[in-house]
């Protein structure tokens, strides 16, 4: 009986779900296979719109670049995110909650702010420049470190560190101590306890946290706009204008829909390396 009432309880919730979340979804992948002639969508059915995706190297670019910026800052995250990750479960004590609520605080203010603090920072006449010419560093601004790839990416990474930090501090908090002894105790060094003991025993976190990195900057539609310049171009801009100015929305529908599908087939393989490694991290 107790199912049966939960099943009930559950039902509303799960129909809420759906019709906010799946259905918007559904209607985005029909219209994918619509097309818009002149200034009206007609409604025949066809994969045109993914054949243009495929044969054009500008969406291709578009797509891959964004892929691979979503690579590039989950490695970096991971890099920076391993100490101290480690830090905060082995080592802070009674300051624990402290250090993860200063990691979330951030995350508090919203997105904009962020990025004009960053801005502030970055710019010609920004913090950082008029400490490197105060120092003697250079004489005059470095023009390069706004509105260039370089800006998005320190953002970038700095927006969605605490998110791969959360998820090696859980792998952490589960490493009991007694692996790295053991390790230790038969002559393993520092890098060597690293890649054949931590590693793989906080895989599923590092797999968790990079999953959760590299989709939210595949997504991020804000930084690359206000801190890249002529390189803030990216698929997301690019779905944005085709929905917006070029009142193509089955492209757009059509890119969202490809991205879609890469996003969930690396899901589907980041699910199957943390099965695999929690198994034989519970051998």
């Amino acid at each position: 009986m107790s199912a049966r009432v939960g099943t009930y309880l559950a039902a509303p919730v799960m129909a809420f779900l759906i019709a906010l979340c799946v259905t918007p979804l559904l209607i985005l992948f029909a219209y994918s296979f619509f097309r818009v002639d002149f200034v009206a969508i007609s409604y025949d059915p066809s994969f045109a719109n993914y054949a243009k995706i495929a044969g054009s190297a500008t969406y291709r670019g578009l797509i891959l670049k964004a892929f691979g910026s979503g690579a590039l800052v989950a490695a970096i995250t991971a890099v920076i995110g391993y100490p101290v990750a480690w830090f905060i479960a082995k080592r802070a004590g009674a300051m624990k909650s402290a250090l993860l609520t200063l990691l979330l605080v951030p995350l508090y203010s919203g997105d904009l702010v962020r990025v004009f603090a960053w801005r502030v920072l970055l710019g010609a006449e920004g913090v950082i420049n008029r400490s490197l010419i105060w120092a003697g560093v250079t004489d005059a601004p470095i023009q390069g470190l706004l509105f260039s790839p370089l800006a998005t990416h320190i953002a970038l990474t700095y927006n969605y560190l605490p998110f791969m930090v959360i998820g090696l501090w859980l792998a952490f908090e589960s490493l009991d101590d007694a692996w790295l002894e053991a390790a230790a105790d038969l002559g393993a060094k520092g890098p060597s306890r690293f890649a054949r003991v931590v590693l793989p025993l906080t895989s599923p976190g590092l797999i968790a946290g990079g999953l959760m990195v590299f989709v939210m900057v595949v997504g991020d539609y804000l930084t690359p706009q206000l801190l890249g310049g002529a390189s803030g171009i990216t698929v997301i801009s690019a779905i944005n204008d085709l929905f917006g100015t070029a009142f193509d929305w089955p492209l757009g529908s059509a890119i969202a829909w490809t991205m879609l599908a890469i996003l969930m087939a690396f899901f589907a393989l980041g699910a199957v390396l943390i099965r695999r490694s929690s198994l034989v991290g519970g051998a």
